[in-house]
């Protein structure tokens, strides 16, 4: 519903068309947020829909704080790095790419001018900002990817443990997101005994220092070093060395407030300029 521009739902899928035009002629700079996540394993204990889930959870809430439509075209992503594991389902790049290019091809042509893609998995990285790039010159529409905020006590901590643990797949950082956003999917006992299950040179692991001078350096050594499917080097589909029960949905809580406002100012600062004449008709 949308009355003046002022919608009531947020999600494509649950506006009427009348609604939908009511929001795009009325709306001074009407925005569509696209959320792309995955469908793959996340260790024994995380959905397999986690990234999925935490996108929608995301989108919904900022398009809520801006007046502003939401739409998750679809619930794979990149993932044939967790192809060793089972339940794991993945779109071959084209068709991610496609995907992006089609929904935003499709919403300009009924005049949307301003894009935001949203992403939550890292396989997705240089696919979803190459389909920015594209859909800005094949449209003529902009397309905005924020990242942020990393200024933050949390951000900085989330950074630290990141680089020490390598704590970015299904450790406590995912493990906080999932306990606060979806707590009921979340299966923790399947942890019981839990201990890291990553395996690499031990040379390598030394480059997980971020107090290292050369870090820089090395951890882009160890990185090089990783074998294209995680399976060979985590049985247990955790990537990190910190323990994902150490986790709490008060951190979660946190991360998503920062994560969410950050779009939302964004947006607010966005929509202060007007459109350039260069993507206008």
């Amino acid at each position: 519903m949308s009355e003046n521009g002022k919608l009531k739902r947020f999600w494509l899928h649950e506006l009427t068309r009348p609604a939908f035009e009511d929001w795009l002629d009325n709306e001074p700079a009407p925005v569509v947020i696209i959320g792309v996540g995955s469908i793959e394993q996340h260790g024994p204990h995380l959905p397999l829909g986690m990234d999925s889930h935490g996108a929608r959870h995301f989108i919904y809430e900022i398009a809520k704080r801006t007046n502003s439509v939401c739409f998750h075209p679809c619930w794979p992503g990149y993932s044939p790095h967790h192809m060793g594991f089972r339940g794991t389902v993945t779109f071959r790049e084209e068709t991610l790419l496609a995907v992006i290019m089609d929904t935003v091809a499709s919403l300009a042509e009924h005049g949307v001018e301003r894009f935001i893609i949203s992403n939550h998995h890292g396989g997705n990285e240089e696919i979803y900002r190459l389909a920015a790039r594209l859909a800005k010159n094949y449209y003529n529409v902009m397309v905005a990817t924020p990242r942020g905020p990393s200024k933050t006590e949390l951000a900085q901590e989330l950074e630290d443990r990141q680089k020490r643990y390598w704590d970015v797949h299904s450790g406590p950082t995912e493990t906080s997101a999932a306990l606060h956003l979806f707590p009921e999917l979340v299966e923790i006992w399947r942890l019981e005994g839990w201990e890291p299950t990553l395996e690499m040179d031990p040379r390598l692991f030394e480059f997980m220092d971020p107090d290292r001078e050369d870090f820089e350096l090395v951890s882009q050594v160890r990185s090089a070093c990783m074998p294209p499917v995680n399976i060979d080097f985590t049985s247990s589909g955790v990537y990190g060395t910190n323990d994902p029960r150490t986790a709490s949905p008060e951190e979660g809580e946190k991360m998503f407030e920062e994560g969410v406002q950050f779009f939302v100012d964004f947006i607010e600062t966005w929509k202060t300029i007007p459109v350039p004449d260069a993507f206008k008709d």
